[in-house]
């Protein structure tokens, strides 16, 4: 059940001694100063809270009171308050920013009590935890700003350094806790590689409508291991197949379309593996793809290249929701570089948003879409744009890279130019985490309906 309302910081006699201390504290009547680092990556994680508990409210709705008119209607409550609440929930969380987009404390605090009040109700849990962020949020008001307009303010000046630190070419404060994390679970798990290569191409079926056809080519590069290393098993995650397992053709293929299980030669790209290629066994457990992959002896103790490559299809994200299509890069081992692109046709491109996030990794990591707020580390690098068709140039830490791309789109079908490709590129990625590419497709509701 949701709780009683504490006392608004901006209003009555407690409130407006509060808000004048920490007005006092923060220098009442002067410019406000940027949020540091660490107040950005705390207000970054309210924002995406809020956004995700909001969410969660919305969907437990009545469709037709998801658009601002209809909410109104069905709460009870002012239109202007819904208007605003419906232009945040049906975009994609902007960060910090969103909070300037919101009705604010009050007017949360009105929409969630006529939520529970309205009938259907949305689930006690949907409501509390949907509380629980306001609170926080109120919270954030009190300590960052003395009120929700000072923090905005404050929200608009940047972050002192935080926003840098996301931009290609900006130091890396976690570079050395990464390098430690590196040598440590080497150590502990008997291997390490060169550098993790992950090739995505996402294109619209041309045999199956609201479907998208997804080709794939990961690896590892000078990979070696010790004689008491742990089993090598490569994991890959697609949504969508735990809900059509009996169809074969929608699960992980080669790239000549033959199902991968049991033994899967095929899956092999032999050019871009060391000689002799490793035995690789597969088993497609609901979501999963996972590849066991066994050394032979004549390569034991040397650093072998291994480079595979599948198939499979999903349900296009509009069809989803969210309408979110993720595409995941998992730190299964340790190593020292990562490389992460992905390929959308063009087409696919112009009808959504792209962007990048790290997580640690549980055994949850499939979790539902709009719960990734949980796992979220605040330290991301850069999302790269490549622009259209393949860069000629390959990064240092694989100069093969453009070659294996090329091979893949060939090997597929595909030309290259009609995609745009996106990448993620990571000195020292950290180990069991999942670094991931979301495509958002989700289409604004109309806020005057």
């Amino acid at each position: 059940m949701s709780r009683e309302p504490s006392t608004d910081a901006e209003s009555g006699e407690s409130g407006a001694k509060q808000r004048a201390e920490v007005a006092a504290a923060a220098g009442a009547g002067r410019s406000p100063r940027p949020l540091d680092p660490s107040e950005w990556a705390r207000v970054d994680r309210l924002a995406r809270r809020l956004h995700s508990e909001l969410a969660a409210l919305f969907a437990s709705l009545p469709a037709p009171a998801r658009h601002a008119s209809g909410l109104a209607r069905h709460l009870g409550i002012d239109r202007t308050t819904c208007q605003r609440a419906v232009y945040v929930v049906t975009r994609p969380c902007s960060g910090p920013e969103m909070l300037a987009r919101l009705p604010g404390v009050r007017g949360l605090r009105l929409l969630t009590d006529a939520a529970e009040r309205s009938d259907p109700a949305p689930s006690h849990d949907v409501i509390d935890a949907l509380t629980t962020a306001i609170d926080q949020f109120q919270e954030l008001i009190v300590a960052l700003g003395g009120s929700l307009t000072r923090l905005t303010q404050r929200i608009a000046l940047g972050a002192g350094g935080a926003l840098a630190a996301s931009q290609p070419g900006a130091p890396d404060a976690k570079l050395d806790a990464r390098v430690r994390l590196f040598d440590a679970a080497q150590e502990l798990t008997g291997r390490a590689s060169e550098c993790w290569v992950a090739v995505y191409v996402y294109r619209p079926s041309s045999s199956a409508p609201d479907t998208l056809d997804v080709f794939r080519a990961n690896g590892l590069l000078g990979h070696t291991a010790s004689d008491d290393a742990v089993p090598l098993v490569v994991h890959n995650f697609t949504r969508g197949h735990e809900e059509r397992e009996a169809e074969a053709h929608e699960r992980f293929s080669n790239l000549e379309n033959t199902p991968v299980e049991g033994r899967s030669p095929t899956v092999v790209l032999e050019d871009f593996t060391s000689d002799p290629p490793p035995l690789v066994t597969a088993r497609q457990p609901h979501e999963f793809l996972v590849q066991a992959i066994d050394e032979r002896p004549a390569s034991a103790g040397l650093p072998v290249d291994l480079m595979l490559a599948t198939r499979t299809s999903v349900p296009h994200p509009r069809s989803a929701s969210p309408s979110v299509e993720e595409v995941w890069a998992l730190v299964n081992f340790p190593c020292r570089h990562m490389l992460f692109d992905v390929y959308v046709h063009r087409d696919l491109a112009r009808e959504c948003l792209a962007s990048l996030d790290t997580h640690l990794w549980g055994p949850d990591f499939a979790q539902h879409v709009g719960d990734r707020w949980q796992t979220r580390f605040t330290e991301c690098p850069p999302l790269q744009l490549l622009g259209n068709g393949l860069r000629k140039t390959s990064p240092p830490a694989y100069p093969r890279l453009h070659e294996l791309s090329a091979e893949l789109f060939a090997r597929s079908g595909l030309d290259p130019d009609e995609f745009v490709g996106f990448r993620c590129e990571v000195p020292y990625p950290l180990w069991r985490s999942g670094y991931c590419i979301s495509f958002d497709f989700t289409q604004p509701g109309d806020d005057d309906n």
